[in-house]
């Protein structure tokens, strides 16, 4: 979808207040740490980490087999990543499947345990991968109390540690919901919350639209 407005084109160009136009969205990130590191990424852009033993002067490195001579399917696309807080797997969002560089906006993928660059599912790791049905396209995750939740942008999903064989889980929480955007959304007492199209909701073992007296107003 094209974008219109200020820094839509090229630096410079046009006079001033001149009104470009791109094709390109804002850079959204999500970011997660992996103990002391951390894990990043912009949606649409690969998944970087940064490692804090070399210092704040180093910068973030892109998980791929230049960089990570262990690297193993990482994924080259996805549009978040999370780490899962307690069983410390890197989580991708949006991403695309093995053998292909063609995303998947409905595809989840995680690492092998405490491993960053191992995406190669096998029976010696938990490495793995799981698509989700409702909805046209994950739009954002939050790590929650015992899971991570997941919209899309139809559904809410509760992702599960398993264990093996199939490591991790989907369950649906709430269906024809709506939201947003990719930052609408924030987890807090245990509850989450999040502004849909047209109401706002709430989590917390069950899906619930909020009670709101301006609603028509913000809304409209």
């Amino acid at each position: 979808m094209a974008v219109t407005g200020w820094s839509a084109g090229a630096w410079g160009l046009g006079t001033w207040g001149f009104s470009g136009v791109t094709n390109s969205p804002i850079r959204l990130w999500s970011q997660s740490n992996f103990g002391e590191d951390l894990i990043f990424a912009y949606r649409g852009g690969p998944i970087c980490y940064w490692d804090a033993s070399n210092g704040v002067i180093t910068r973030g490195l892109v998980v791929n087999a230049t960089n990570f001579p262990d690297q193993s399917d990482c994924p080259t696309i996805v549009n978040s990543v999370t780490v899962s807080d307690i069983f410390r797997f890197v989580v991708a969002f949006g991403a695309n499947d093995l053998g292909t560089a063609v995303q998947d906006p409905m595809l989840i993928r995680w690492s092998d345990q405490e491993d960053v660059s191992n995406w190669t599912p096998a029976a010696t790791n938990q490495a793995g991968s799981l698509r989700l049905s409702r909805g046209s396209e994950i739009i954002t995750a939050l790590q929650a109390r015992q899971e991570i939740l997941v919209w899309t942008d139809t559904a809410v999903y509760g992702l599960q540690y398993l264990g093996a064989p199939e490591v991790w889980g989907a369950q649906l929480l709430g269906d024809n919901i709506t939201i947003a955007s990719t930052n609408s959304a924030v987890y807090s007492g245990n509850i989450a919350y999040w502004m849909g199209t047209d109401k706002f909701y709430s989590y917390d073992g069950t899906v619930k639209t909020l009670p709101c007296s301006v609603r028509s107003y913000v809304f409209n």
